[in-house]
């Protein structure tokens, strides 16, 4: 059975399902609707051009849709698109308050499609091997994160860095830990360029779990920086997208309460036991998401993204916000 899809908006992500979508068997891409012509006047001239992002959403023959509009054109395009029996992929960030990711999931739990949000790190193979090691305890139990996202822009005018950025970071702790849930937040975000927004922001989070988790976000910043530390007690996880080895674990031996070091000193160095680098077969995680995607609709299941997981990261990213202005 072919799957037909549409495209709403063509922008940087939308240019990349478009690529991505011809490149998958059992795929159809039927036709994209863009803000203008002059979008989609790259695009091949099999794929049909709709006028708007409504005409494409009343197109019968189109089974699922792909979301990728500015952040506060999603609550109306995805719930009209439930509405009208498709099933949704949409870029995150999900909405952009709690009342919208909460319509959200209502019309898709009224629906009975699928719906869900493109949070791409849960399917990067290297956050889904980093899963399996703590999962398997390998560096101990987590106590703490510390997540870096910095980089050159483009800066929105709609919608502050935290929630553009940081939404990675935080889908990627629900991926990684669970509903686990905020019992302390301080941090500060600032309005660099005077939009409104805010340009960059400092925050620290205190889970009900005992897990301390600390991000720093910007897009004024002259590089890029994605990275994320996560301190347990056996040893350290590193993922850093710009490394070769993406994925690095070190053990580390903690000097024990009865340890001659602990009082003959007033300090003890954490010496690397161990470093350890997981074999990763890596693919593309955009491709990564659709084909989960795709494989969601075929068998039914919830996915790991789904609007429960979307609600979950809007509500945290609400919550930071309200503590840090």
């Amino acid at each position: 059975m072919t799957m037909r899809f549409g495209i709403i908006g063509v922008g940087y992500f939308g240019k990349h399902y478009v690529r991505l979508l011809q490149e998958i068997k059992d795929v159809e891409l039927v036709g994209i609707a863009a803000r203008s012509v002059a979008d989609m006047s790259e695009l091949p001239e099999t794929i049909k051009k709709y006028e708007s992002a409504d005409t494409l959403l009343y197109d019968l023959t189109i089974d699922c849709v792909i979301i990728a509009t500015p952040p506060s054109s999603h609550a109306r395009l995805v719930i009209s698109a439930l509405e009208k029996g498709k099933h949704v992929l949409v870029e995150k960030p999900m909405a952009l308050s709690v009342l919208e990711a909460q319509a959200i999931a209502d019309a898709a739990d009224k629906s009975g499609r699928t719906c869900m949000i493109g949070h791409q790190y849960c399917y990067n193979d290297y956050i889904r091997a980093l899963k399996k090691e703590i999962e398997k305890k390998t560096i101990g139990d987590i106590k703490y994160i510390f997540a870096e996202h910095i980089y050159p822009g483009p800066v929105r005018l709609d919608i502050g860095c935290f929630w553009e950025t940081a939404t990675h970071e935080l889908a990627i702790i629900d991926y990684l830990f669970g509903n686990i849930n905020a019992v302390k937040i301080t941090g500060q975000m600032v309005d660099i360029g005077g939009s409104g927004h805010d340009d960059a922001a400092s925050v620290t989070i205190a889970f009900d779990n005992g897990m301390l988790a600390s991000i720093v976000t910007s897009w004024f910043v002259p590089q890029k920086v994605r990275r994320m530390i996560i301190a347990g007690t056996k040893g350290t996880a590193v993922f850093d997208e710009k490394e070769t080895h993406p994925l690095v674990l070190f053990k580390h031996e903690y000097p024990q309460q009865e340890s001659p070091e602990l009082h003959t000193s007033h300090f003890f160095e954490i010496t690397e036991k161990e470093k350890y680098i997981p074999h990763v077969d890596a693919h593309e995680p955009l491709h990564n998401e659709l084909r989960y995607f795709i494989d969601c609709i075929i068998k039914k299941k919830t996915p790991i993204t789904g609007v429960e997981h979307g609600l979950r990261v809007t509500k945290l990213l609400d919550e930071i916000t309200r503590a840090s202005l």
